[in-house]
């Protein structure tokens, strides 16, 4: 799989050319007929034979730039985790399976004006979910603010749920909605 990046006059585009050129899957059908929130818009082209994946990331800034230059507190966690809840939630009305969500700092796509979070899926790609959320909660305690009491708490907390076997999102989400993890109490 190789990424790369096309700046255009109006648009921006995140381009992946994947392993194999398959271009009828069901996924692949799913995100060309629908618009699915949570997900990047996608669009299939094929240039010299070459199968191409187009998402649209005009407006948007990947996670792990916006991370450069601040820490991240509980309200930016809690907001994160669940806007991926949601696009998962989506992503099943339309029978799309999370394993093939590219879960990585880089390719988490943020709206900065109101934090609204979108995901690149990849048909084809096979990845377990749990492993990718579980490396991307250890990416993010790296950039907390320690500050932020709350957000430490929060952070480690969901870190240390994701050590579980067989943990879900529905865990975190869970945490997030409890007190459990309430820094008043630790």
């Amino acid at each position: 799989m190789e990424i790369k990046y096309q700046r255009e006059m109006r648009h921006n585009y995140l381009i992946i050319e994947p392993d194999s050129a398959e271009t009828e899957s069901y996924e692949i059908r799913m995100l060309e007929e629908n618009k699915i929130q949570g997900l990047l818009n996608f669009y299939l082209k094929q240039i010299d034979k070459k199968i191409y994946y187009y998402y649209e990331i005009t407006s948007r800034q990947p996670l792990s730039r916006m991370l450069d230059s601040r820490a991240v507190g509980a309200e930016e966690l809690k907001t994160l985790i669940c806007g991926i809840a949601k696009a998962l939630e989506e992503m099943g009305i339309y029978l799309l399976e999370e394993r093939h969500v590219l879960l990585s700092a880089d390719y988490i796509y943020v709206e900065p004006e109101n934090g609204k979070v979108y995901l690149c899926f990849v048909p084809g790609r096979d990845e377990s979910f749990p492993e990718l959320l579980r490396q991307l909660l250890q990416y993010l305690l790296g950039k907390l603010n320690h500050k932020d009491k709350e957000g430490v708490v929060l952070g480690y907390s969901l870190y240390q749920e994701s050590q579980k076997e067989n943990y879900g999102i529905r865990d975190l989400l869970r945490l997030i909605h409890s007190e459990k993890y309430d820094a008043e109490t630790y």
